[in-house]
């Protein structure tokens, strides 16, 4: 389709048949190597038939004009042609979509806007001509930039009034209203005096007591004494501080993808608040935030050169793409964010365009960019610039705080060391005493193994009616506690369902307080849903008994998968017995408890008391529950857990 659409563009007369022997050598390079790859690959979608992104690429008016993403050539300049950058397929524009390409078509265009962009029958386009001593050749309007421009002093114009200029300033906002035929405001009256004058020196109204003192002073200077009282006030430097803030990009992290905090950021925040407070001159405080680190040397007092290495920090804030993969993109990008910044904020200028072509509008060239580049790239702004980069810090603190932080740090190791010889000791101890009892350990683990072949068998008794329940069964809902510290939900997994929600401070707890007749050995019963493990410790009365009652995954957090789980036997005492559930995290979503006499269960899984002067860890024996169930295997265990049955 495309060779037959070529074809029909030369009979029409797109293509010259015959190549006049008068003709350029631009001319004829243009209709031999330009026009054929325009007319095959392009004018489908950007000639008169069909406009794509507003751009026409059948005349060198419509290139030069461009369309939504500005002019597609520069003539002279294929590099920052965006025709050029769209044919290479760049990370901006991919032009064809479907294919690239020949780089040779690539390259014959490329040329042809290298040496002019002549297209024959239209007027030849200017380029800027470049003196080679002097670089880019600015226009008049380029050289008369407001931003470089000396302040020029004006002769205070005559006003009709003179009554009412109490300064220069006043006569040239009178002139302008004598011109509009507008008559001034009258004055305002002092309350509203002081009220203006106090929300536009610190932002914030004045004190009852001030209004009055104002009000009643009838001194000759008691306004000036009132603006100086503001400008003395460390408000001042706040109201006005936030508009240099503004300027400096300032923010307390870095934005973009990983959005880290500027830990210090503050510090640069105060800088800039106490320099208008101070007053500080401007020349000053611009070369402070630009080089404030060059500013100083070996007899620079203290506070002058801490100051000054917080200026610095002007530098530092503002975003930066920390986890970009390329290392040097990376710091040219922060190199340009700086550029950009310090043009924006002390010259007026958008110094970021010239990364990539002399600027349009304003007089900077890529030459100009690349030197200030130069000057940026050698400034430390990051330690590292691998994914997540980090920038750099330079310490603040005094040699006494310095001191003072050391002295900390060595008390810190040795009492970590102390801590750590402790935690040695009694490692040692208690594995020897678990060498010495092992096979109290291992008679409790199967125990444990025996219990819960006992509890499968058991149906619970907390899915059966209450009248179905044995006498002097308990009874209680999961959120009715005494005492804790999580939240509870009563209103989102149903009518009459409660659960224990969310997360408390550490540990998470309840408390509850029962009454037993008799006491006695219960039958443990809880009622919970649970889409992950989330084991809970159970004590009573003071004792813990269980590391992981309803530790098991129903399916989901609602009461759609709640189920009942026999937990054990516990012994509860005559009278009131306080029960308490902890959990390091998050509670499973338990919703009952349910405690049951349950002497003649009790009685298939209780053995004889082991050593009486030992009491075995609930750890260890866990781990040798779970040996003894998953890995015992082979004659070294077999005569034990023969034994043991």
């Amino acid at each position: 389709m495309r060779n037959l659409c070529f074809v029909l563009c030369v009979a029409v007369g797109f293509l010259p048949i015959k190549l006049d022997a008068q003709e350029s050598p631009d001319s004829v390079h243009f209709e031999k190597h330009v026009r054929p790859v325009l007319v095959e690959q392009c004018f489908d979608c950007h000639s008169d038939g069909s406009v794509e992104s507003n751009l026409r690429l059948d005349s060198l008016a419509g290139m030069l004009k461009g369309g939504l993403r500005g002019p597609a050539i520069i003539p002279g300049k294929p590099e920052e042609s965006l025709l050029i950058s769209a044919l290479r397929h760049s990370e901006r524009l991919k032009m064809p979509p479907k294919r690239k390409l020949k780089t040779s078509d690539i390259a014959q265009l490329a040329k042809w806007i290298a040496d002019g962009a002549l297209w024959p029958g239209e007027e030849p386009p200017s380029i800027p001509e470049k003196d080679p001593a002097k670089g880019v050749v600015f226009d008049e309007s380029q050289l008369s930039y407001w931003s470089f421009q000396k302040p020029v002093e004006l002769n205070v114009p005559e006003v009709a009034d003179k009554s009412w200029v109490q300064n220069p300033i006043d006569a040239f906002v009178l002139k302008r209203l004598e011109q509009a035929e507008v008559h001034p405001a009258p004055r305002a009256d002092r309350r509203t005096l002081i009220r203006r004058a106090s929300f536009e020196l610190i932002g914030l109204p004045p004190t009852p007591a001030e209004v009055e003192a104002f009000v009643n002073d009838t001194s000759s200077d008691a306004f000036e004494k009132m603006v100086d009282r503001l400008l003395d006030s460390p408000r001042y430097g706040e109201r006005w501080g936030r508009h240099w803030l503004d300027v400096a990009r300032y923010a307390d992290s870095n934005g973009l993808d990983e959005n880290l905090a500027y830990a210090n950021a503050w510090r640069y925040r105060d800088y800039v608040i106490e320099s208008f407070n101070n007053d500080k001159p401007f020349d000053q405080f611009v070369r402070e935030q630009i080089a404030g680190d060059l500013l100083i040397d070996d007899d620079t007092p203290l506070e002058q050169r801490l100051d000054r290495l917080t200026a610095t920090g002007f530098l530092c804030i503002g975003p930066k793409m920390l986890a970009e993969d390329d290392p040097v993109k990376l710091q040219m990008d922060i190199v340009d964010e700086q550029i950009d910044t310090v043009g924006r904020a002390f010259m007026g200028l958008t110094l970021g365009c010239a990364r990539c072509h002399d600027h349009k509008f304003d007089p900077i060239s890529t030459a100009d960019y690349y030197g200030l580049a130069g000057v940026f790239k050698s400034t430390q702004t990051m330690d590292t610039f691998t994914v997540v980069a980090q920038w750099h810090e330079r310490p603040l603190a005094t040699p006494e705080a310095e001191a003072q932080v050391e002295a900390h740090r060595r008390q810190v190791e040795q009492v970590g060391a102390e801590i750590a010889d402790l935690k040695k000791i009694q490692n040692e101890q208690l594995q020897l005493e678990a060498r010495q009892h092992v096979g109290d350990y291992l008679l409790a683990a199967q125990s444990q193994i025996r219990r819960d072949a006992v509890l499968a068998k058991l149906e619970p008794w907390g899915d059966r009616s209450s009248e179905d329940h044995p006498a002097g069964t308990i009874l209680f809902e999961a959120e009715d506690y005494l005492r804790g510290n999580v939240l509870k939900d009563t209103t989102n997994y149903g009518k009459d369902i409660g659960v224990l929600v969310n997360q408390g401070p550490t540990p998470n707890f309840t408390e509850y307080e029962i009454d037993s007749d008799k006491g006695g050995t219960y039958r443990l019963e809880v009622r919970y849903a649970a889409a992950a493990k989330r084991p809970t410790r159970l004590a009573i009365n003071g004792e813990f008994v269980r590391e992981d009652i309803a530790d098991g995954v129903t399916g989901t957090w609602f009461p759609d998968s709640q189920r009942w789980d026999i937990e054990g036997f516990v012994e509860l005492k005559p009278g009131k017995n306080v029960v308490r559930l902890e959990q390091p995290k998050f509670f499973p979503h338990i919703d009952k408890l349910l405690f049951a006499p349950a002497e003649s269960d009790a009685a298939q899984w209780k053995l004889p008391p082991l050593n009486a002067e030992f009491q075995p860890l609930p750890v260890l024996v866990a781990q040798w529950r779970v040996f003894l169930r998953e890995d015992a295997e082979g004659p070294l265990w077999s005569p034990f857990l023969e034994a043991a049955q």
